[in-house]
């Protein structure tokens, strides 16, 4: 089985225990109980969704499926009204043009349209398409989609990207698959104290939100978020008064969409 990086690291960390405890890491693995002594034992004081992580891991290289649950993280809450407008404002502050169009752009792709910032990173001039009134951006990457950007946005998107060639984001930065390449601007914009700060986990939770506040067909926000599956929007759900609250729900509701739909 071929492992990416963060597998890796998982399963090495499990065969140090092994090693510790004289266990073989191969025979451990198919023993329920040698990994739940893991998780207590060897991940003492990591969070319940990254121990949840770890199993998932270890149960894809061999582990039997007999253990209890750990609960997923939930989503940052969303950004309200206030906060938004506290952080155009923010924005418009900056102390040069060139940090007041790098904020005002992943401010309007962020929360208008969830994109990550991988994604963000990848946006160039030709895939924000439409005009005034109407516009959408051509996401690249993993989870290629398009997606209309919501009001006010997308005017604000369609000014800035016009004044820009090749990426609209950090045009300047030859790397583009850092991840710090929007934390950066984000971490380092200027703000008073105790002000709202821009976080990309919110405002792509604040994008999703939106929509399931305004009852976009879950099937149709799963495109628009790049999602795999319904129930991955269950952690955003649980800040939308009416949306529904578990992953049964979400299925039953994508269902009777889809019966709809026929």
């Amino acid at each position: 089985m071929v492992l990416d990086q963060r597998d890796a690291s998982v399963l090495r960390r499990f065969e140090d225990f092994c090693a510790l405890e004289g266990l073989r890491p191969k025979v451990a693995l198919r023993d329920a109980h040698a990994i739940e002594a893991f998780l207590a034992i060897g991940c003492r004081g990591l969070a319940p969704h990254s121990l949840g992580t770890y199993r998932s891991t270890l149960r894809r290289v061999g582990a039997p499926r007999t253990a209890r649950p750990f609960p997923a993280s939930s989503a940052p809450p969303p950004y309200d009204d206030a906060e938004v407008a506290a952080l155009w404002s923010m924005a418009a502050h900056q102390s040069s043009a060139l940090r007041v169009m790098n904020a005002t752009m992943a401010i309007a792709t962020l929360l208008g349209a969830g994109l990550r910032p991988g994604e963000l990173a990848y946006l160039r001039e030709c895939d924000v398409v439409g005009g005034r009134g109407r516009v959408s951006v051509r996401v690249r990457g993993r989870y290629p989609r398009t997606v209309p950007v919501l009001a006010p946005y997308g005017e604000v998107l369609w000014g800035l990207a016009s004044k820009r060639r090749e990426y609209v984001f950090r045009p300047g930065a030859t790397v583009r698959d850092t991840k710090n390449l929007v934390g950066e601007i984000c971490a380092k914009l200027t703000r008073d104290r105790g002000e709202v700060t821009l976080s990309s986990a919110r405002s792509r939770a604040t994008f999703i939100c939106e929509h399931l506040a305004c009852h976009t067909a879950l099937g149709e926000l799963c495109v628009l978020a790049g999602l795999g599956d319904v129930e991955s929007l269950l952690r955003y759900a649980r800040h939308v008064h009416g949306a529904p609250q578990s992953k049964a729900a979400l299925r039953a509701t994508l269902r009777g969409e889809q019966r709809a739909t026929r």
